[in-house]
């Protein structure tokens, strides 16, 4: 059971779980713990100990079926065979007319129960699982397993003699054929339990594959167009893009220095000897993480995009020291708090349909940034990366990059990302030929691609 579990653990990694070997080990122990016939016990103990987030929930629901379920196939797939009561003994003569092979597996069949019968299976199994590698060949698999276990393909010619070795014996037509569907149920059960296996263990085996399909669609789609029923996988995915920042020079651990003799705790920590200092106590100098600001264009046209880009700076919180959040239209309002205070989904709600702005007026980036630059002053500092996400589409309004400049300066690095085509920038009311010069970098971000493409560049850039 170690193993599965250890397995079961492998596969929440591979699916973007993030599970460290002390929760690993503590899933080890609340397994040892209790009954693991009591399999509603035994998912929760190990929902309890490797699911911290709720995002990773339904990945957990689609996994653990697939590696604990009571046949290794799902409720429904393995058929309940009938008693053999009201029905008269089998002579012996009548069981050597199936073989010693059929025998002695209906012999097994008859007194095992769904558990016995599917751990049959699996120890039948063996390297067998080794060959299925495709959907094609679960056929093949499951009559490697189906031959192991004495079912060749000759069993229904060892029935009939079966029942011609009973009419001899004096049963009559009828007694002669119902014990022959009692046996046949029996094969039919065990034929049910290993395509159920099989099936299983393919399912098992090809989930990785199956994600890494689904994510690569999904990085193709753009980012406003993804169906409401891939919200956690796409949530995942945030995650994953989120993890990538963690290269960053301003986010990765420098070696800390060791600061001043700390005099105060040297004393209280040698109380003991009278004052005397063995043991040293020495000031930790803080680390600083970068902070995070973000102005976004949430006008119609936006709407989209900006929902997936305030999904990501959600994200984002525990991994910057602190992510200040502002939206605009024709004016600038601050919607920290709502990502401070509320769930994702009702932060972004609210920050979509701020108060104390018309987010239905028409877009004027120029009037936005004099108004940020204005009412918060204090926004950017040295520490901090500035994150533009709009189209640069003001309506032929002063597009004041004079202002963007200014908080280029400030910052410690500008980045724009616009979710239209390049092609596009500069045609009509797009003034971003005007701000590009003032931006660290500047991205393409339609899609969760180009999205993670981005993030790539702003780590190689600086690595």
């Amino acid at each position: 059971m170690d193993q599965a579990i250890l397995r079961f653990v492998a596969a929440l990694r591979t699916a973007g779980v993030r599970v460290s070997p002390l929760e690993a080990a503590d899933a080890l122990s609340a397994a040892a713990a209790i009954e693991i016939d009591d399999r509603n016990t035994f998912r929760s103990a190990l929902r309890g100990t490797l699911i911290k987030r709720d995002i990773d929930l339904d990945v957990f629901e689609q996994l653990f079926p697939l590696h604990f379920s009571p046949y290794g196939s799902r409720d429904g797939d393995v058929p309940t065979a009938a008693g053999v009561a009201d029905l008269p003994p089998l002579p012996l003569t009548a069981l050597d007319a199936l073989g010693a092979d059929l025998d002695a597996l209906l012999q097994r069949l008859m007194d095992a129960g769904d558990l016995e019968l599917a751990l049959m299976v699996r120890e039948a199994a063996g390297d067998a699982l080794g060959q299925l590698e495709s959907l094609l060949q679960q056929g093949m698999v499951g009559r490697t397993i189906l031959e192991r276990m004495g079912l060749g393909a000759g069993s229904d010619a060892a029935l009939d003699r079966f029942v011609a070795a009973l009419i001899a014996a004096g049963f009559s037509e009828d007694d002669a054929r119902a014990w022959r569907e009692r046996l046949r149920q029996q094969l039919e059960r065990l034929r049910a339990t290993v395509r159920a296996f099989v099936r299983a263990e393919f399912e098992r085996i090809d989930v990785p594959t199956r994600q890494a399909r689904r994510r690569g669609d999904m990085a193709g789609t753009a980012l406003g167009a993804v169906p409401a029923r891939e919200s956690a996988e796409m949530a995942r995915l945030v995650e994953i893009l989120g993890r990538k920042l963690d290269s960053l020079p301003e986010l990765r651990r420098a070696p800390r220095r060791r600061g001043h003799l700390d005099m105060q705790r040297t004393w209280r920590s040698n109380l003991q000897t009278g004052g005397v200092p063995f043991r040293l106590r020495w000031e930790k100098p803080p680390q600083h993480k970068p902070q995070v600001v973000a102005l976004c264009d949430i006008s119609n046209s936006m709407q989209s995009t900006v929902r997936f880009m305030l999904h990501f700076l959600y994200r984002l919180q525990d991994r910057f020291s602190r992510v200040r959040t502002f939206v605009f239209v024709s004016d600038t309002v601050e919607v920290t708090r709502e990502f401070d205070e509320a769930d994702v989904d009702t932060a972004i709600e609210r920050a979509l349909q701020p108060d104390g702005i018309a987010y239905y007026s028409s877009t004027n980036y120029g009037r936005s940034l004099d108004r940020f630059w204005a009412i918060y002053p204090d926004a950017v500092t040295s520490r901090t990366m500035l994150f533009v996400l709009g189209d640069a589409r003001g309506n032929y309004t002063p597009p004041r990059a004079d202002l963007l400049e200014s908080l280029r300066q400030r910052a410690r690095r500008l980045i724009w990302f616009n979710p239209e085509s390049r092609l596009s920038w500069g045609l009509g009311d797009s003034a971003m030929p005007a701000y590009t010069p003032h931006c660290t970098q500047v991205a393409e971000v339609r899609t969760l691609a180009q999205l993670e493409a981005a993030i790539d560049a702003m780590v190689a850039r600086t690595a």
